[in-house]
């Protein structure tokens, strides 16, 4: 675990102040160790924030670090679980994810809303002056709630205006570390000629000498830690320099939500997927714009001149100011240029990413935006046996969500079923997961919007999710909590309500333990006495199962 010494209740910057407001509080009231900070690389996003750790416990109060108001409530059995978000009067917001629980008159408007909607997943917006907080009042205890691993309190500060997300180490936290990130590797990227002989990235060692052609790139592989931990976390800023001149830069000051794909330009995506290695590149591909890196010069890309040696240092830096220095030597050579492999079959599926793209052939259509790719490349598509398609393959990221169809091959699916099929994606690349996709059906043709490449197919799922009461299996006498086991074994868990004496009973959903359940009946007005109940759970292939059966509220 960080132990992290606070020096003040919201912490002094070691690096130059900027133009940010140090005047929050801590959000929590126990000394802050954090288990992830700001931008380290995740699956298909930046992390948005800090994660603080809660001493491996849920419900520890969580307060507002200024004066604001509740602007945002949002609960979901996925992403943030239970979240709340203030806006200050300085212009910032800041964000808490995964609570367990909601203080008193948070709760109130959220409850409002949910018995509303007759839905435990709501997204409400609030006005000025609807529920002001002040600065250290309780806002909601901490939790373990949504896509959370374990007991933590995610926490972020954004741009009220902008919505852009900021490293809450700008504010003022100063972590206390002397330690040097670590650089488990440093790679040459060809991306015109050769180096030492090969199109593909070569790896160097500290001093080393390599011979290169063309223009290159390079890439490492680094992680910060902080005094005390061993705990391996994402760097802040990664510099490049040929022969002292700065070549990039990197630095996790800021993103927005739009760029936060473009992790997977920023990175070797086909590294990442095929091995889970992550690799910093430190030059831009064609359509990478995030903001973290200030490449004035040709993208971070180095053009080699034959007869000319390369003294290239690359440093890697965290929000401390510590600093850890890989350098080498590239000799360049002479260009002779690429061999020209390019054929007629190849031009109707060369893909411009500057321009949108479709492709339609064999009853599948795909439709890509404009830059939804990060480089040029040949599309590759093939209609396979077994009612299988494959666009591309996943080695090569998507920007943004496409549009796609299919339509079915009746001859060999049964529409009869036609309500119960789902659109199918799996990895023909590395070891990635499947997914059923969202699938909408109209007209007699099946739509999704993936977000990824691969192999589709049409998957008929017509069995209903299960539902089942272990409590009531023992005992139909209930006391204060009544819980419901459910689950879905293929296209997932879609919609889910319980019904007590017919009246719809506000339930929360746990997907990581299967579990729908009332925390309190008596929160909910049931009172003593016998009560029917009926549970009622849809999958995403318009399968429904319900569950019928008494009790008795002690």
């Amino acid at each position: 675990m960080k132990k992290i010494v606070i020096i003040s209740l919201w912490f002094t910057c070691l690096l130059p102040a900027q133009d940010y407001p140090k005047d929050f509080i801590s959000p929590l009231q126990i000394p802050i160790t954090l288990s992830a900070n700001y931008a380290e690389l995740r699956k298909n996003h930046f992390h948005a924030g800090l994660d603080m750790r809660t001493q491996q416990r849920t419900g520890l109060k969580v307060v507002a670090p200024q004066k604001g108001y509740i602007s945002r409530i949002k609960i979901s059995a996925y992403g943030y679980g239970k979240a709340v978000y203030i806006d200050h009067p300085n212009g910032y917001t800041t964000v808490y994810g995964h609570l367990s629980s909601l203080a008193d008159k948070i709760e109130e408007k959220a409850r409002e809303e949910q018995y509303k909607q007759k839905s435990y997943s709501i997204d409400l917006y609030l006005k000025p002056g609807e529920l002001s907080v002040a600065q250290g009042e309780l806002i909601a205890l901490s939790g373990n709630t949504g896509g959370s691993g374990g007991p933590h309190l995610h926490f972020e500060v954004r741009d009220t205006k902008t919505e852009e997300v900021l490293n809450p180490f700008l504010f003022g936290f100063n972590i206390p570390d002397t330690v040097k990130p670590k650089i488990n590797g440093v790679w040459i990227y060809p991306i015109t000629g050769e180096v030492d002989g090969n199109y593909s990235k070569r790896a160097v060692t500290e001093g080393g000498t390599y011979s290169a052609s063309g223009a290159v790139g390079f890439g490492v592989k680094a992680y910060d830690q902080q005094s005390g931990s061993a705990n391996l976390n994402g760097i802040y800023s990664i510099k490049t320099y040929a022969n002292e001149v700065l070549l990039s830069t990197f630095k996790a000051d800021k993103h927005s939500f739009d760029e936060t794909r473009a992790i997977n330009a920023t990175i070797d995506y086909p590294e990442q997927v095929s091995k889970n290695s992550w690799i910093y590149r430190t030059y831009l591909l064609p359509g990478n714009s995030l903001q973290m890196y200030e490449q004035s010069t040709n993208r971070g890309i180095l053009e080699l001149k034959p007869g000319i040696d390369y003294t290239i240092k690359i440093e890697v830096g965290d929000y401390a100011g510590n600093i850890s220095t890989r350098k080498f030597t590239v000799k360049g050579l002479k260009y002779d240029g690429l061999p020209d492999v390019d054929n007629e079959s190849s031009k109707n599926n060369r893909v411009d990413f500057t321009k949108s793209f479709s492709i339609k052939k064999d009853g599948v259509t795909a439709t890509f935006e404009t830059h939804s790719f990060y480089e040029n490349f040949i599309f590759d598509f093939k209609k396979l046996a077994g009612n299988k398609y494959q666009l591309h393959n996943n080695s090569v990221p998507v920007h943004k969500k496409y549009e796609m169809s299919i339509v079915p091959d009746w001859t060999v699916l049964d529409q009869n079923q036609a309500e119960h099929y789902v659109i199918f994606r799996q990895p023909n690349f590395g070891s990635g997961k499947s997914e059923y996709l969202d699938t909408t059906y109209k007209n007699g043709i099946y739509y999704a919007n993936p977000k990824d490449l691969g192999i589709f197919t049409l998957i008929l799922d017509n069995t209903a999710p299960q539902i089942s009461c272990p409590s009531l299996a023992k005992s139909d006498k209930i006391g204060k909590r009544l819980a419901f086991f459910i689950k879905d074994s293929q296209s997932g868990i879609n919609t889910y309500d319980v019904f007590i004496d017919d009246q719809w009973i506000l339930a929360e959903y746990e997907y990581k333990q299967n579990s729908l359940f009332i925390p309190d009946l008596s929160k909910e007005g049931i009172q003593p006495g016998t009560h029917k109940v009926k549970v009622r759970v849809t999958d995403n292939a318009n399968n429904e199962q319900t569950y019928t059966t008494h009790f008795e509220k002690l």
